[in-house]
C-alpha cells in the first residue's frame, strides 16, 4: 500500500507515505517522524485521526490511533490499472519502445460519466506515486503531491455520486 499523507506533532512534522493501514493503526514512512510516545495528528485530504507513535526506527514508524479509522476512506480507491502502468514503464526503460499514446474520452455533454471519473483519479494516482518515489520531489512539493491526492479522491466521490 501507498498513499501520501501528512504527520503533525510536537517532535516533527511532514509529508508520510502511508505503507499499511488497519482500522487502529498505521505504519508510515518518512524523513521527519515524531518520537515514540508522541502524539501526532495525520492527515489525508479531509481525513483526520489522532493518536500516539507506538515505535520509530530507519525512516519507518508505527502509529496507534485513538479511535478506528475507516480504510476505505483512506485508500485511493484501488490502483486496477497501475499493474499496466508498471509494465509499460518497465518496457519504456528497457528501451522495448515509446510509452503507448494515453487516450483521454471526453463525453459530448457537459457531465462525465462515473467510469471515466475513476480512471482520470487512477491516472491521477499513478502520477502521484511515481512522483512520491523521488524524496527530493516529495521535499519540495508535499503540499501539491496532497493536492494531486485530493483531485483523486473528489474525482472517486464525484464518480460514486454518478454511478
Amino acid at each position: 500500500m501507498f498513499v501520501l499523507a501528512t504527520i503533525a506533532a510536537g517532535s516533527a512534522s511532514g509529508p508520510v507515505k502511508i505503507r499499511n493501514l488497519s482500522p487502529g493503526g498505521a505504519m508510515v514512512e518518512g524523513a521527519a517522524l515524531p518520537q515514540v510516545g508522541d502524539r501526532f495528528e495525520l492527515r489525508r485530504g479531509a481525513s483526520c485521526v489522532c493518536g500516539t507513535v507506538a515505535w520509530c526506527r530507519d525512516g519507518l514508524a508505527g502509529l496507534e490511533f485513538d479511535g478506528t479509522v475507516d480504510v476505505a476512506e483512506w485508500t485511493p480507491g484501488g490502483h486496477a490499472g497501475q499493474k499496466r502502468v508498471d509494465q509499460v514503464f518497465q518496457q519504456v526503460t528497457a528501451g522495448a519502445g515509446a510509452a503507448p499514446e494515453v487516450q483521454i474520452l471526453v463525453p459530448q455533454e457537459d457531465t462525465f460519466a462515473a467510469p471515466q471519473l475513476r480512471r482520470l483519479a487512477r491516472a491521477i494516482d499513478a502520477l502521484a506515486d511515481d512522483l512520491a518515489d523521488d524524496a527530493a520531489v516529495v521535499a519540495k512539493f508535499a503540499a501539491k503531491l496532497q493536492t494531486l491526492d485530493i483531485a483523486s479522491q473528489v474525482l472517486r466521490k464525484l464518480a460514486e455520486r454518478g454511478s
